[in-house]
């Protein structure tokens, strides 16, 4: 199996503790141990990522880092999973349901509870409500070893089963208005795009979705084909702000004239890089309001 690299500037996107201080707490605490490539470049393995993970849960809970510094693996292990539990307790019951059946491998009381759990929030809130929540409780579970990669790949192979049923399930006449739906270069989080796809559908609009990690030289292709009415991206996984500026520039020029919609963490977190003349989704009211 291929192992798993990344750099001291991943592990800054992933935490938000810069570069510097990680590089700090090595050398004063030895709290890391990169490993270097045949050609001596410093990386990080996962396991280095979940550690720092769960330091920055530790520390962004009060505790200094001498104190974290001298704890065993374990230990941080251990802390870390009674600041989880403490969030168990104030956090939501139907996500810590998922959580059960995702550690089963329960795909049948899953499907229900898809079922269930769309139908009393609704296509617009089911996201956010509880698919959101979710995914961020399996990450921090992730980190101190109760789940594991294969928890998600189950999850997100049955979640988006669920979500194009409903998008087949849709009855609703067409507005004459053509979107297409996209992931850029190295973008693999399609989740917000597959219920931007089933909502959009609900209300009329002509979706086409071209998958993930799209080369952009293949979208300017398709709009000379099929030229869209609007354009929807999204901007999850991590980025740069170079990478980001990049990616705007060009969506910016190959959708001249035609609206371009973006939405994702990454787009808030580097909004005052976008510009005019690009829509932003950073909630279900901006949603309602670009697609009537």
């Amino acid at each position: 199996m291929k192992e798993e690299k990344y750099s001291i500037k991943d592990l800054e996107n992933f935490t938000h503790i810069k570069a510097h201080t990680i590089r700090i707490w090595e050398q004063r605490y030895n709290l890391l141990a990169p490993k270097r490539t045949d050609s001596n470049i410093r990386y990080y393995d996962k396991e280095d990522l979940k550690k720092i993970l769960n330091v920055n849960m530790l520390y962004s809970n009060g505790m200094k880092i001498s104190k974290i510094a001298a704890l065993g693996e374990e230990e941080i292990i251990k802390k870390c999973k009674d600041i989880l539990n403490k969030e168990e307790n104030l956090g939501s019951a139907e996500v810590e349901n998922y959580i059960l059946d995702i550690t089963d491998f329960n795909h049948d009381k899953l499907r229900i509870k898809f079922k269930e759990s769309f139908e009393e929030h609704g296509a617009n809130k089911f996201y956010g409500s509880v698919i959101a929540p979710l995914l961020i409780r399996m990450g921090k579970l992730w980190q101190v070893n109760t789940l594991e990669i294969v928890h998600e790949h189950f999850l997100s192979s049955l979640l988006r089963e669920f979500l194009i049923t409903k998008m087949h399930e849709t009855k609703t006449k067409r507005n004459g208005t053509k979107v297409v739906c996209f992931l850029g270069d190295e973008e693999m989080h399609e989740f917000s795009m597959l219920f931007y796809l089933m909502i959009l559908t609900n209300k009329g609009y002509e979706c086409i979705y071209l998958g993930q990690n799209l080369p952009l030289d293949e979208l300017e292709l398709f709009k000379l084909k099929v030229n869209p009415d609007i354009y929807l991206t999204s901007f999850v996984g991590q980025i740069s702000e170079k990478n980001f500026v990049r990616q705007i520039e060009r969506l910016r020029n190959i959708t001249r004239n035609k609206k371009l919609v973006i939405s994702g963490n990454e787009a808030i977190k580097h909004k005052d890089l976008i510009g005019d003349g690009i829509e932003l989704i950073t909630s279900e009211e901006d949603l309602n309001r670009i697609f009537v």
